[in-house]
């Protein structure tokens, strides 16, 4: 049971569309080496719903909480 948990899940950014302009800034750019800045703009720029599933867009939320309350910890 728990085998077919584990090999059903997927990382959210398995989820995006490869025709996306998401999709192309993510190849070109590392997530987790992005500025806290260039997170926001990305999250401006996408938003659920606009081609960008919401498991991609909570991820890079997340990421941006990680760099905004990772620093102060």
């Amino acid at each position: 049971m728990a085998t077919a948990i584990v090999a059903a899940r997927r990382h959210p950014l398995q989820t995006l569309s490869t025709d996306s302009d998401l999709a192309l800034v993510l190849e070109l750019e590392d997530p987790m080496l992005m500025s806290e800045q260039r997170l926001h703009d990305l999250l401006q720029a996408s938003k659920p719903g606009d081609s960008v599933e919401p498991e991609v867009w909570g991820y890079l939320h997340g990421l941006l909480d990680q760099r905004r309350y990772g620093r102060r910890a």
